[in-house]
């Protein structure tokens, strides 16, 4: 850390340095971005976190990547999801995209989110053939737990099927 202006504030104080544009930046003007925020840390590109940004970089860097993913978590909460149980619902329904897959999440929940979120992402409202597994799995010096894994094919859902 070095004296020297603060960007923003103007103030002539210790300053911090913003991990883009490398312009000086006092501790109270850098925004730092939590990664306990968000629900699917993992699926946030991974430039934005760990950095102190100025205000500046923060709204035109940072700033549209969160709002993106907002949106898109929105959208996955409301995909649609048909397990491999519920075939008699979407036999006519046409799979033409390839499956999505997700291989290791802590829980059952975790997992569809995640493969809602990057059906989500791809455009798609709607999830058939979802299939979730569990394995147990051992690590050294820890006791056993599930680790869960899922597949699921994307498509949008049609209005009515006749």
């Amino acid at each position: 850390m070095e004296k020297s202006e603060c960007q923003s504030c103007l103030k002539n104080i210790t300053t911090l340095k913003c991990e883009i544009c490398h312009n000086s930046c006092c501790k109270d003007c850098t925004i730092f971005i939590d990664e306990d925020v968000f629900e699917l840390v993992s699926m946030l590109p991974e430039k934005i976190f760990d950095k102190g940004l100025c205000s500046n970089c923060f709204n035109t860097e940072a700033s549209p990547i969160i709002e993106e993913y907002k949106e898109i978590l929105e959208k996955a909460k409301m995909v649609n999801v048909y397990d491999t149980d519920q075939t008699q619902e979407t036999y006519k329904m046409p799979r033409h995209e390839k499956p999505l897959f997700i291989p290791e999440c802590d829980d059952r929940e975790e997992t569809l989110l995640r493969l809602a979120f990057l059906a989500a992402q791809k455009g798609f409202n709607t999830l058939v053939d979802v299939d979730l597994q569990a394995t147990k799995s051992k690590q050294p010096g820890t006791y056993k737990k599930h680790v869960w894994s899922g597949r699921g094919i994307p498509l949008t859902r049609i209005k009515k099927i006749r």
